[in-house]
């Protein structure tokens, strides 16, 4: 199932991608508008864009926007970047959950190579959304699916708690942890169970209806080198540069989260099944936002500096970190924002 309609992009025609969106509602009754930074030049303008405002809308790392009209149920993916438009299958019920995210994956080429190839059905480019408040996962083929499906996962975090005092029937297991990350490379959706385990979801089989199988490998999440012991937070990041897995972390000292002490890059070694520190990400920049939200681009044709992180924050700042260098530079918004009626979103280049 498949058709394309290419229509005007509207105003976001003369936008410099990739861009960070202010989402917010004003007036009586509200309406709801959009103010656009550039991180590039950084330019900001306030706009209205019609998709964003009369849909339920769900960016991605790889530029393309689910869009579901939940009136009709009807859905599609739009490219923000040229106006087009790539329909699938309608949504029954028209909803999503409240708090999710989003992920169009390519079609796998070949298995990695800790999967045998006898156990992969190489799938055609899948639409992946994962609910962040329970153990759920919503896909669809892009072409040639038949609906949408709702799939449940178990995830063993290895917790498990004691049974009140008096009763015999011993720990009770925890219920099943919630996918809060994830990147979709090569055709293989990665998440992160724990600080020991990456799991995967890697094949689309038909019987007796469409399914991800789930596996998973022992890889542990780095840390942060220290002369003395010191408590310290860890935020990380899953996401796609290259056709390679990497994950960024952030490292904060002490029990909160408000100064980053260090920002580090890592790339999967799949051999090893290892993250391997990596300080030169070539011409790339990861862009980093709320919600796990992590993605990669070309810096150079966006007019972004190489090898660099951005970090779009809660306060709508933007940190950018030299990941070579070590330095690190703010960049403020140059008018104010009003309050938002979501988090800040990235919209990046659509990848080829």
């Amino acid at each position: 199932m498949e058709s394309k309609l290419t229509e005007d992009v509207g105003p976001l025609a003369a936008a410099s991608f990739p861009l960070l969106v202010y989402d917010y509602e004003h007036g009586v009754p509200p309406e709801i508008s959009q103010t656009v930074l550039s991180v590039a030049d950084g330019s900001m303008r306030t706009i209205r864009v019609p998709e964003m405002c009369d849909y339920t809308c769900l960016e991605t790392p790889q530029g393309l926007m689910l869009m579901v009209d939940t009136a009709s149920g009807s859905c599609w993916l739009w490219n923000p970047q040229t106006g087009e438009k790539t329909a699938l299958p309608s949504m029954n019920g028209g909803e999503l959950p409240d708090h999710c995210r989003c992920l169009v994956s390519d079609t796998i080429s070949s298995p990695p190579n800790w999967v045998s190839d006898d156990d992969v059905d190489h799938p055609d480019s899948l639409v992946l959304v994962y609910d962040l408040t329970r153990p759920e996962l919503l896909f669809c083929r892009i072409r040639g699916g038949a609906g949408w499906v709702k799939q449940s996962y178990d995830i063993d975090v290895g917790i498990e708690v004691p049974a009140a005092t008096g009763e015999d029937e011993g720990p009770i297991p925890t219920p099943s942890a919630v996918i809060s990350d994830m990147a979709a490379v090569q055709g293989v959706f990665y998440y992160s169970e724990s600080r020991d385990v990456i799991g995967a979801l890697f094949s689309f089989a038909d019987d007796p209806e469409p399914r991800l199988e789930l596996v998973t490998f022992d890889a542990r999440l780095p840390t942060l080198a220290l002369d003395a012991p010191q408590l310290t937070v860890t935020k990380s990041y899953l996401l796609e540069s290259s056709r390679e897995l990497f994950l960024v972390c952030l490292f904060y000292i002490g029990c909160t989260v408000e100064r980053i002490e260090e920002v580090g890059a890592y790339v999967m070694d799949f051999t090893e099944k290892e993250w391997c520190k990596v300080t030169d990400i070539g011409d790339a920049a990861f862009l980093l936002g709320p919600g796990c939200f992590a993605a990669s681009c070309a810096a150079a044709e966006h007019g972004l500096k190489s090898g660099c992180v951005y970090l779009a924050d809660d306060d709508n700042d933007v940190h950018i970190f030299d990941l070579k260098d070590g330095t690190r530079e703010l960049v403020k918004p140059t008018q104010d924002i009003p309050a938002l009626s979501r988090e800040p979103f990235w919209l990046v280049p659509v990848q080829p």
